[in-house]
């Protein structure tokens, strides 16, 4: 099998066009301000624009370059920006259902052996109930991808919970 790259489909909101579109608007509404009446600074104007900016360059990593979710081969899988774990280091996968703020979420959380070497990010270690490896399936993948990556993480641990 060769690589198998399943990207983040994000819904699209019409919140993150308004949010800029709002930013926008005050963006040119402290220039004004800054032109027009003397008892505001430059550095508002300055501090508007670079908010819009930001919040543009936001919308566009998270809506026009596409977000890599899981990368799998024959060899180890790598999920979002963690280093891959190789198959042959996990013991087993369990789906679990997950408590979230916005509620329950369902994530695929490979279990590695306890033996392994593994270099944990941050968000690795910091993972409440996911567990170090959690693959995503609320939502933010497709059905069919969801199916697909059950089916591949299934060739090489078992599944429990299923």
């Amino acid at each position: 099998m060769k690589e198998k790259t399943y990207y983040y489909h994000f819904k699209k909101t019409d919140a993150s066009f308004w949010a800029m579109l709002i930013a926008l608007i005050w963006a040119i509404a402290s220039c004004c301000c800054c032109f027009c009446c003397s008892k505001y600074s430059c550095c508002d104007c300055y501090l508007a624009w670079i908010m819009f900016v930001f919040a543009t360059l936001l919308w566009g990593y998270k809506n026009v370059l596409k977000q890599k979710a899981i990368v799998i081969t024959d060899k180890d899988i790598k999920i979002d920006h963690s280093n891959p774990i190789s198959w042959k280091d996990i013991k087993d996968a369990e789906v679990k259902v997950v408590k979230m703020c916005c509620g329950s979420m369902k994530v695929l959380s490979l279990i590695p052996k306890e033996e392994i070497k593994y270099h944990y990010n941050w968000l690795q270690k910091h993972n409440g109930d996911f567990g170090a490896f959690p693959i995503p399936l609320y939502g933010i993948l497709s059905l069919d991808d969801e199916k697909e990556i059950i089916q591949l993480v299934e060739k090489h641990v078992k599944i429990k919970n299923k």
